[in-house]
């Protein structure tokens, strides 16, 4: 049976996934079980209690695209009409695939939405951003559609930052200390960015969903990978400037958790359930425990290495 690492948890699988994982501890016992099923129409409905979620978004059916549920003992069930229901207990997530014509979609619902809800349900934060290591730190990039963090991040790599995460920052606050988890070492590029990052480029690469343009590209194929944990020296909050060079600067406490909720990555789907508070009392700690900064800089890619040197001088003078 396959055995990684995935977000720090060493994992056990009963199927091999197409995304490359890191490689577990040789003597680290499992933390973590998956497994996949076809579902059992007649049992598709059973044992569901509160909903707690059901997307504004509809799938051909007519049917919320992403539905989340309380269900039989300490188990939430997070739903995707038609294509796989996901059973998600301490220490193990279970799929029942409702249609093996769409199997190849577990990877994807499992690496996105499935691994957010299972990393927030054991008390640690997903962020919709990028991670990387600057020094022996964990600096995160978020940012909305437009503010480039996926080339950001990229550009990084390729200039020999390690790469923790490409989309979802594992960030959990210890005794004060805030840490991240590295994800997976795969990023998700644009033909673009491929094409401009990615040397010897005449490798084809498989789209990660089919249907996005972006491409799954081992990290290996681009930089290195850092499969371990780091204390977070800041979180970058990313957008475009109109100066000729980064402008970077502190947002004050009360602002900074508000950014934090709006970049995580599930935030709208778990504002409703029993550990909003819980999350929110999270979120507050982190912010009060590390710099949550705006960092503005011009658009274009012949100024991204003033970028990564502005993160750098910025780092060494905290």
């Amino acid at each position: 049976m396959p055995r990684f690492r995935l977000f720090g948890f060493e994992t056990l699988a009963d199927m091999d996934l197409p995304t490359p994982m890191a490689e577990p501890l040789p003597s680290a016992a499992p933390e973590l079980s998956f497994r996949c099923l076809t579902a059992d129409p007649a049992e598709t409905q059973l044992s569901i209690g509160n909903t707690l979620y059901l997307s504004k978004s509809l799938n051909d059916t007519g049917e919320p695209s992403v539905q989340l549920f309380e269900a039989s003992g300490s188990a939430w069930l997070m739903r995707f009409p038609g294509i796989a229901d996901f059973y998600l207990r301490p220490g193990e997530i279970e799929c029942r695939l409702v249609e093996p014509g769409l199997a190849y979609m577990i990877n994807v619902l499992l690496l996105g939405h499935v691994m957010a809800c299972y990393l927030e349900r054991q008390s640690i934060l997903a962020l919709h951003a990028g991670a990387i290591v600057v020094g022996d730190q964990a600096v995160l990039l978020a940012g909305n559609k437009a503010a480039g963090k996926s080339t950001l991040v990229t550009s990084m790599v390729a200039a020999g930052f390690s790469l923790m995460a490409d989309d979802i920052a594992a960030v959990e606050e210890r005794a004060g200390k805030v840490l991240c988890r590295s994800a997976f070492p795969l990023v998700k590029l644009t033909p673009e960015q491929l094409k401009r990052f990615v040397k010897g480029g005449g490798r084809s690469y498989p789209r990660f969903h089919p249907g996005f343009t972006k491409l799954s590209v081992p990290v290996a194929d681009l930089g290195s990978y850092d499969p371990g944990s780091h204390p977070v020296g800041t979180i970058y909050l990313l957008e475009r400037g109109n100066d000729e060079s980064p402008v970077i600067e502190t947002l004050p406490p009360a602002r900074a958790v508000a950014e934090l909720a709006r970049h995580s990555f599930l935030g709208h789907v778990l504002e409703s359930t029993p550990m909003q508070r819980d999350r929110f009392i999270h979120l507050v700690r982190v912010a009060r425990s590390i710099p949550v900064k705006r960092l503005s800089y011009p658009n274009g890619f012949c100024h991204l290495a003033d970028v990564h040197a502005a993160i750098v001088r910025d780092l060494e003078a905290q």
